[in-house]
């Protein structure tokens, strides 16, 4: 009888550590290993004058293509993402809001190697060059000159300086297409060269009276 019950406990040990070495996937050569990422990150970074400037659009292309995949926007941190990329080369390139320019020394398109589970970058410096009317879409839902007359030729810049959604739509005509101010440091700029009165507002806050006037002198 111990003779039997020694035999069965070495049995019952045998198929307890079997169990523990199969419950261990890296000692169990049926259990392939989970595969690794397959895709990068490439993060584009915007800079106006030294502080990062929102609103900045980036396109994305194969390295020495033609035609752009995909496009982003920069955000309040002055950066552009774009996630799920192949491994290799892309090329990133920048498009100038009116009243921007390169830096000196600075180009618009550059390139980019992205490696599978790393995040890659991209920077561009830019400087604000605009000579015009500035208008401040506000939080407390007024625009900062809601009545300015200003010389054909002159350029208006509407900049969001808060954080709620606003829009620069048209009233009535179509000297400019509906703008929308998404986020702090977005804008948008027209140059009025027709004389006339021009009138906007900004949708979500119409009712509250945000609205605009822009006179335009010969």
């Amino acid at each position: 009888m111990a003779s039997y019950l020694r035999s069965y406990l070495l049995v019952a040990l045998a198929l307890v550590g079997s169990a523990a070495v199969g419950a261990c996937g890296d000692d169990n050569p049926m259990d392939p290993d989970p595969p690794g990422p397959t895709t990068g990150t490439l993060n584009v970074t915007v800079n106006a004058d030294g502080a990062a400037q929102s609103g900045v659009t980036v396109n994305l292309f194969p390295s020495g293509g033609a035609t752009a995949t995909t496009a982003g926007v920069t955000g309040a941190n002055g950066m552009a993402t774009f996630s799920n990329l192949a491994p290799g080369t892309w090329d990133v390139e920048v498009e100038l809001p009116d009243g921007f320019e390169l830096d000196t020394g600075e180009q618009a398109r550059k390139s980019a190697t992205v490696v599978a589970g790393e995040t890659a970058s991209a920077s561009f410096a830019i400087v604000d060059t605009f000579d015009g009317e500035l208008i401040m879409a506000q939080d407390n839902l007024t625009f900062s000159q809601a009545s300015l007359t200003i010389s054909a030729g002159t350029a208006v810049r509407w900049v969001n300086s808060g954080v709620m959604l606003h829009t620069v739509t048209p009233d009535g005509h179509s000297e400019w297409s509906a703008a929308t101010l998404a986020s702090n440091g977005d804008m948008f700029t027209h140059t009025f060269n027709t004389a006339g009165t021009y009138t906007y507002f900004c949708e979500p806050h119409q009712g509250q009276g945000m609205t605009g006037t822009i006179t335009v002198q010969p």
